[in-house]
């Protein structure tokens, strides 16, 4: 396929740049990515399976434990895969592979080992139809405005964790659990299959052959970027962040329950919570290309922090249901700026060329931190009966985030990352500048 990459001076900003059809591409693919599609449809299916077959709730949900654990195991093969091969060889296959899955969980599960063999088949499987896919492909077409692009994509998360609850209803209601897993099955084909078919093409100029990159080998390796002292302080906020996100967010029913709240106001917090989360992508993508993305990620993660205190406070008699609501809008605003973070960072500090790699095993730590959250906050609501401690336990974690953040040094230069060297920058950027930003 014939792409034309504009010889203007900044192609991005030209509307007929193919990169804007990347985008395009990427939002449809991660609306309907194995995360939300397994989460919700297992969530559905659970009292179906109690029902039919007697099994525990929790027996069920531990099908998610052991997807997750399948994930984090196949993510850094995957990026090693993706830069070796290229993003298409690997998108394809999984997207494939997730609709056989579906189909599996829908008509051919009928004891427990047969539900957790097909999520850890799910959890392989599907690593290529993740964001470390779709990341891949979009920080090779954007630069300048590589921020905002990755919070458009990664918004796309918060469209299908909107959408799919709707379509998994009609489809369970419809249909029942062999038809709904039926149709979400086809429009995984039929959506990001066909659409990415067209669009999902890397930049010609930066595509791989083999393992080496054609006209922009710049970029450390990963076992250059594990030598950095800035990988560990980013991996270490990525997974504390991942646990407080992943944890608390699917009990926020529950919180509203424990506070006896009207299934009204309940909705009402939930509704805010997604409008700022995803106003809150959006936000920080732009800014990542405008001011030095640590420090911005700083200032939302200590929000979040704040907004969990808030919540804290209200669990404990403080506030009422006007203060979880604007716990709500704190929390939403720093619910997903990390997956943004993942991206936007691992191409800054370490570039294109290894991006995959890096970028996979990042998403592991990230993942580790999902499995780990529910159970944890699960286990401390049951042990103290209320949310206020688990609440009290995501502002430190998120201060704490918000602090290593700040400990991130300058992004390299690209004479810098030519260098053979790992570069060791000890000091933090002064001010945001063009230096800083690129």
């Amino acid at each position: 396929m014939n792409i034309d990459v504009a010889p203007t001076r900044n192609p991005e900003a030209t509307p007929g740049y193919f990169g804007w059809r990347v985008l395009l591409g990427a939002a449809v693919g991660l609306a309907f990515s194995p995360g939300p599609v397994s989460l919700l449809l297992i969530g559905a299916y659970a009292p179906v399976y109690a029902q039919r077959y007697g099994w525990s709730f929790g027996a069920i949900m531990f099908s998610l434990t052991i997807l997750n654990l399948a994930t984090i195991v196949a993510a850094p093969f995957a990026g090693r895969l993706i830069d070796r091969f290229g993003a298409r060889t690997l998108l394809f296959p999984s997207l494939i592979a997730m609709a056989l899955c579906l189909l599996a969980i829908g008509y051919g599960v009928t004891s427990l080992p047969a539900l957790y063999a097909v999520c850890a088949l799910f959890g392989f499987s599907t690593v290529g139809a993740q964001s470390l896919t779709y990341n891949k492909l979009l920080t090779g077409w954007f630069d300048a405005n590589r921020g905002l692009v990755l919070g458009i994509a990664s918004s796309g998360l918060g469209l299908g964790y909107s959408i799919l609850p709707l379509i998994i209803g009609f489809g369970m209601a419809a249909y029942g659990p062999g038809g709904t897993a039926l149709l979400l099955a086809a429009i995984i084909l039929l959506l990001p299959l066909v659409l990415n078919l067209f669009v999902a093409h890397p930049r010609p100029d930066r595509e791989t052959n083999g393992d080496e990159a054609r006209s922009d080998p710049v970029g450390r390796t990963l076992r250059q970027a594990v030598t950095t002292r800035y990988f560990w302080l980013l991996a270490i906020a990525i997974f504390l962040v991942s646990i407080i996100a992943t944890g608390i967010v699917p009990q926020f029913a529950n919180v509203s329950k424990d506070l006896s709240f009207t299934t009204a106001q309940a909705a009402t917090i939930a509704s805010v919570f997604g409008i700022a989360t995803l106003i809150g992508r959006l936000v920080v993508g732009w800014l990542f290309d405008r001011f030095f993305a640590p420090r911005v990620t700083s200032i939302i993660f200590f929000a979040a922090a704040l907004g969990y205190a808030l919540a804290a406070w209200t669990v404990f008699g403080g506030l009422g249901w006007t203060g979880l609501l604007i716990a709500g809008i704190l929390m939403g605003l720093g619910f997903g700026a990390e997956s943004d973070l993942i991206g936007y960072l691992a191409s800054r500090y370490w570039g294109y060329r290894h991006f995959g790699a890096i970028y996979g095993s990042l998403l592991s730590i990230f993942i580790l931190g999902a499995a780990t959250g529910p159970l944890l906050y699960g286990t401390m609501r049951d042990i103290a009966q209320s949310y206020g401690p688990v609440f009290i336990l995501c502002a430190l974690l998120g201060t704490t985030a918000s602090g290593l953040m700040l400990l991130l040094p300058r992004f390299p230069t690209a004479e810098e990352l030519h260098d053979p060297v790992p570069v060791r920058t000890p000091g933090l950027v002064p001010a945001a500048n063009e230096s800083n930003i690129r």
